[in-house]
């Protein structure tokens, strides 16, 4: 299963951890993907990342944390056409504000609030 972690600038550091812990407990192989080649949380610390800039077509689940800055990459026109390049995915979801994105982008997902539930479900569909 192909599977990814979108990050982006203003990123929660505590969001993105939550995906990451998660994924890790549940066996799930991923990688890191931003849209540029390098991504900073909200409080500027570089995250390190796989790949940037690729394709998300053919990833069966893209996760996609929240954070402050999930409010203007809504808004960046650029960076929602990336997005959109999941749409074929067979799992889209976000955890806390991440789904700002996913709105913009025009992508249906599943918004999780905390990660007991985002282990649970995966724990379903695996």
């Amino acid at each position: 299963m192909k599977s990814a972690i979108i990050v982006y600038d203003g990123v929660n550091f505590l969001s993105f951890a939550r995906i990451y812990d998660v994924f890790m407990r549940c066996g799930i192989d991923f990688v890191v993907i931003g849209f540029r080649g390098d991504a900073r949380d909200e409080m500027g610390l570089a995250l390190p990342m796989h790949l940037s800039s690729e394709s998300l077509y053919g990833y069966d689940i893209v996760a996609i944390p929240g954070g402050s800055g999930a409010d203007v990459w809504a808004d960046d026109g650029i960076f929602l056409s990336w997005m959109n390049s999941s749409s074929q995915s067979r799992d889209i979801i976000s955890l806390d504000n991440g789904d700002l994105i996913l709105d913009g982008a025009g992508l249906n997902g599943r918004k999780f609030s905390y990660e007991e539930a985002l282990v649970e479900w995966i724990k379903n569909r695996a």
